[in-house]
């Protein structure tokens, strides 16, 4: 398997929505939200467009204060962050204007722990004008909602729900990393089935690409997919009562799951 990065339709929204937010009218918000369920490649996406495109990229860790925010935020734009946090947030400011460009912050959610922090991007984004984009998981968008100042800063046409992947992408994918064509049909089974998660899609088109060495065949079809499905269920659900048998072990013994 050639694994390679994938321009899905995801991706295109993004790509839209930071066009939307650099082209607005100068009267308008420009902060931004990317949000959706784990596994869709949400950070995938975002790593893969910061290496193409003149963006700023941050991640925020859970650790973080909202000091730590702007000392994560200086170290991005490789200046030293001052001591005093007023001064570092002007630090910001300046260099953020100067720059010019969007800044992305990744895993949001962890911001929301100390709303300050939120409210310091809502500042630098008063100040510099540039646009702000917050990636965070699904609740994201209702998280959002709740701060109604910062909300009503978001552009509309700066928004992004992360979608699964369709079988269209599927079929695509599967021809760019294992050189085999997948029917409709066998790819939108596997979509339904992995709900378009990529942690997943990974290990099943490699067992698919092995399959097909096997049989000497050079496509994927429902049977065969069908058949993979069904096995990897049964693992599933094998783990599945496994870890049932653990926990209630430990409920009853004391002793830790093996």
């Amino acid at each position: 398997m050639d694994k390679r990065f994938f321009l899905t339709n995801n991706y295109h929204a993004v790509v839209r929505s930071v066009d939307a937010l650099k082209n607005r009218d100068p009267s308008l918000p420009g902060m931004g939200l990317v949000y959706g369920r784990w596994g869709l490649g949400k950070t995938e996406t975002i790593d893969y467009f910061y290496g193409e495109s003149n963006i700023y990229y941050v991640r925020a860790l859970r650790a973080w204060s909202p000091r730590d925010l702007l000392k994560g935020i200086c170290d991005e734009y490789k200046v030293h962050a001052e001591h005093r946090t007023v001064d570092r947030f002007e630090q910001i400011c300046k260099e953020v204007s100067r720059r010019g460009e969007p800044l992305f912050i990744d895993e949001a959610d962890y911001l929301f722990k100390n709303s300050m922090a939120l409210d310091l991007l809502r500042d630098i984004h008063d100040v510099t004008r540039i646009p702000i984009i917050i990636v965070g998981m699904e609740e994201m968008c209702g998280k959002l909602q709740k701060f109604g100042q910062l909300w009503s800063r978001i552009l509309p046409a700066g928004i992004v729900e992360f979608q699964p992947l369709s079988p269209p992408e599927m079929i695509l994918i599967t021809k760019m990393w294992c050189k085999i064509e997948m029917l409709p049909e066998a790819a939108e089974l596997l979509c339904r089935y992995t709900e378009g998660d990529f942690r997943y899609i990974v290990g099943y088109l490699l067992e698919l690409e092995k399959a097909c060495a096997v049989n000497k065949v050079g496509k994927i079809g429902l049977p065969m997919t069908e058949s993979l499905v069904k096995k990897m269920s049964k693992k599933k659900d094998i783990s599945s009562q496994f870890d049932r048998n653990n926990i209630k072990r430990f409920r009853i013994t004391g002793r830790q799951p093996e």
